[in-house]
């Protein structure tokens, strides 16, 4: 008779993966929620005023040239006249580019969208319009790990799960 160990070691293994992949959706759903949370509160109360864009952007050349934003720094004048000079702060993780003409120094015009109570936090005014899909497609490749974890860790765990003992018949 196999050992208790035995016949639930590999069961357990596959119930800890798939608890991994649960953990990881769970953070995955949590960072989505205070995104869209964030935005939402923009949307709601938030005053739009018109703001030049700086974007910093760095180009790499391997199979082409790769360009990446890394940092966007939005100057306007809030609703009591007061100039604002502000890194756009990443949502989700991730920073939203606006987009247009750029000027000679790198600007865009843009519009921005703030908390009168706290005009540091301002946002570019198409960061509003990214809906939970948008945001959850930032993070593609942790939703793919965390789906296949749970996915693989379940199916498995059903696999493996030991058949009952048949009890012993008395000769």
């Amino acid at each position: 008779m196999k050992s208790l160990l035995h016949r639930w070691g590999t069961t357990a293994a596959a119930v800890t993966v798939a608890l991994i992949g649960a953990l990881l959706l769970a953070g995955q759903v949590k960072h989505v929620w205070d995104g869209h949370t964030e935005l939402a509160a923009l949307r709601a109360h938030g005053l739009h005023a018109r703001a030049q864009a700086s974007l910093t952007t760095s180009c790499s050349q391997g199979r082409g040239i790769s360009c990446h934003t890394s940092s966007v720094w939005l100057d306007f004048n809030d609703a009591d006249g007061d100039s604002v000079s502000v890194p756009e702060a990443a949502i989700d993780g991730s920073l939203y580019v606006p987009h247009g003409h750029r000027d000679a120094e790198d600007r865009v015009a843009t519009t921005v969208v703030y908390d009168r109570a706290d005009p540091y936090d301002a946002q570019p005014a198409g960061a509003l319009d990214q809906s939970v899909l948008d945001l959850a497609a930032h993070h593609w490749i942790a939703w793919t790990i965390a789906l296949a974890l749970l996915g693989g860790g379940t199916a498995g765990a059903i696999a493996a799960w030991p058949p009952r003992p048949t009890p012993r018949r008395p000769a």
